[in-house]
């Protein structure tokens, strides 16, 4: 008896550690540092002054705000979310590496965008900007 339910209690073990292994877990950005700081959550936003923010992957849905100030800002993954540089001279780059699918927006002011394939929007907004796509989409406002 003590045997059966040893095996019965083994074989539900088996059964449930996949199940658990299979849960997808909240959205959040990762790898995430604002002026080298980590940073965690579905919206990163900059300070009121230049910034240097870099993150990996940015999912759908995700995020990436400069605010005002002259930004840096770096992902270093592919781009389904946004990113908005804000007011100010903005320099933002999606690596070379990575595609875009999302939004990148340069914001106001004369911005720099450096992105890899651009499937998405890569927009330098208002002001004198300087955009480089390697293939894709063409930017606008550039």
């Amino acid at each position: 008896m003590i045997r059966h339910a040893m095996r019965t209690l083994c074989a539900a073990t088996f059964v449930a550690v996949p199940l658990a292994l299979t849960v997808t877990p909240a959205q959040a950005l990762t790898s995430c540092t604002v002026n080298g700081r980590p940073v965690s959550g579905t919206t990163v936003n900059g300070t009121a002054g230049s910034d240097y923010i870099s993150c990996g992957a940015l999912a759908q849905g995700d995020s990436v705000n400069g605010s005002g100030g002259s930004d840096y800002i770096v992902i270093n993954g592919i781009v389904a979310g946004t990113v908005d540089g804000g007011a100010g001279n903005d320099f933002i780059m999606a690596n070379a590496g990575t595609t875009v699918s999302g939004r990148i927006l340069g914001g106001p002011d004369g911005d720099s965008i450096l992105v890899g394939p651009n499937a998405g929007t890569v927009d330098g907004g208002a002001g004198t900007d300087f955009c480089r796509v390697a293939s894709g989409n063409p930017p606008v406002n550039c």
